[in-house]
């Protein structure tokens, strides 16, 4: 599975309820895309109006494949994925990470 991952500190002038709003939005759009595994938002503990965002994909590849359709704006999809604003209209992006699961470890079945 990959991940891409990042954390976003809210603008004074966003309310949390809008940016979870387009945050739910913009993920069920994104589940459209082959290989798209879902996305969650988690709130940071020790932050005000700060959330950490993780999509989850099959592989890289395919996330890849979706960020090239997108940028290269052609297709329907693509069109309507563009009417959705920017993460970075909504707060400042501070941290990303992406990279491919290499191992877990969960509690034994009982």
């Amino acid at each position: 599975m990959y991940r891409f991952i990042w954390k976003i500190k809210l603008k004074d002038d966003v309310s949390d309820e809008d940016f979870i709003d387009h945050w739910h939005n913009s993920s069920m759009f994104l589940q459209e895309y082959p290989g798209a595994m879902g996305t969650l938002i988690h709130k940071a503990r020790d932050e005000d109006r700060t959330y950490f965002l993780i999509a989850q994909w099959e592989s890289q590849q395919q996330r890849d494949s979706m960020q090239q359709e997108i940028d290269a704006g052609q297709t329907k999809r693509a069109k309507r994925w563009q009417e959705f604003p920017s993460n970075t209209t909504f707060g400042e992006i501070q941290a990303m990470f992406a990279g491919e699961e290499i191992g877990a470890v969960t509690p034994l079945a009982q």
